[in-house]
């Protein structure tokens, strides 16, 4: 609220959406992806910055914090994340949280789905939107967007590495 000619106006809040579209070849089969997605831990530890993870209700509903560096910002944020599954094919996931530091709130959407391919590997589809807030938006839609990429990058990087390194491949 500001104080415009005696009067309190309330100023629109910023607010900046990014699409969280991606696709990642997997060399495992669909079924070893499928419950390896369930493996929270060694999830989290292919999204940069997440810590802190909880299963509040296994397959459901789970509590974790991203850290982060976003423009001049060091950013803590500790999200609610809700799981709808599918199996085996779709998750819903959706989270939402607010910046302990600058208040600024961010809301995330996402449909994981999980096809075959010829190769007996998997294609994970990634579709979703964020929406972020507060002073965190005020850095601008293109600085959002492009750490939002960065994320995506290294989460598909590290997810393919994850099932590489679990011997999850499929037949050749």
């Amino acid at each position: 609220m500001v104080r415009l000619a005696g009067r309190s106006v309330r100023l629109p809040v910023p607010l900046a959406l990014t699409e969280l579209r991606r696709t990642i070849e997997l060399s495992a089969a669909p079924g070893a992806v499928w419950e390896r997605l369930w493996d929270i831990r060694a999830l989290a530890g292919c999204i940069p910055g997440c810590g802190d993870v909880e299963a509040i209700e296994e397959r459901r509903r789970y509590r974790a914090t991203i850290r982060d560096r976003v423009g001049p910002f060091r950013i803590a944020i500790p999200l609610e994340i809700l799981v709808e599954a599918s199996p085996p094919e779709r998750l819903v996931v959706t989270a939402s949280g607010r910046d302990s530091t600058l208040g600024s709130p961010v809301k995330v959407g996402l449909t994981v789905t999980l096809a075959g391919d010829a190769a007996g590997g998997t294609r994970l589809g990634l579709d979703g939107q964020a929406q972020i807030g507060g002073k965190l938006a005020t850095l601008g839609q293109g600085v959002i967007q492009r750490r939002t990429k960065d994320v995506l990058d290294k989460f598909a990087v590290n997810l393919a590495a994850l099932f590489r390194s679990a011997g999850d491949a499929a037949p050749v």
